[in-house]
């Protein structure tokens, strides 16, 4: 059974300098940790591959009941910047722009303004979990994904 909450929260990023969303399930045990004040709750980062957003693996991965067992937060962020000002691939291509942020810190213009993913998911969020929601303090995380998100988990 799933007593666990999924909340999807927006917050004003830096690392991005747009709004970003991101999922974030709570298990039920993390009421009773955040008021025994002596434990995080451990996060679990699930990075999706090209053309998801924040919603895809919370709709079709079925792991909350999973999470919910054994006492885990789940962390689901975007896959890249969005919004006003984002720049997309002039020709249209999935692979570049809109939903493939590939995790990484873009070094060119007109990418680098806001496509800022490896700072975002490694130090942005962290901190946001940790200081907001008491998740994934003391270095109790750890992450995986699928195609982009796989390759960002492995070169985080």
């Amino acid at each position: 059974q799933n007593n666990g909450q999924l909340l999807r929260i927006r917050h004003e990023s830096t690392s991005t300098k747009t709004d970003m969303t991101f999922g974030l399930f709570l298990p039920s045990s993390h009421a009773t940790i955040l008021r025994s004040k002596r434990q995080s709750t451990p996060a679990l980062y699930w990075l999706s591959g090209l053309t998801c957003d924040d919603t895809n693996f919370s709709t079709k991965a079925n792991a909350f009941s999973s999470a919910e067992r054994e006492g885990i937060a789940l962390v689901i962020p975007d896959t890249s910047p969005r919004g006003e000002g984002v720049p997309e691939d002039i020709d249209g291509a999935y692979d570049l722009g809109l939903g493939a942020g590939f995790y990484v810190d873009a070094t060119e213009e007109p990418w680098s303004e806001h496509y800022n993913m490896y700072s975002y998911v490694t130090e942005e969020l962290p901190s946001l979990l940790e200081e907001s929601y008491g998740v994934g303090v003391d270095n109790a995380k750890s992450i995986f994904g699928h195609s982009m998100g796989g390759h960002g988990a492995l070169t985080m």
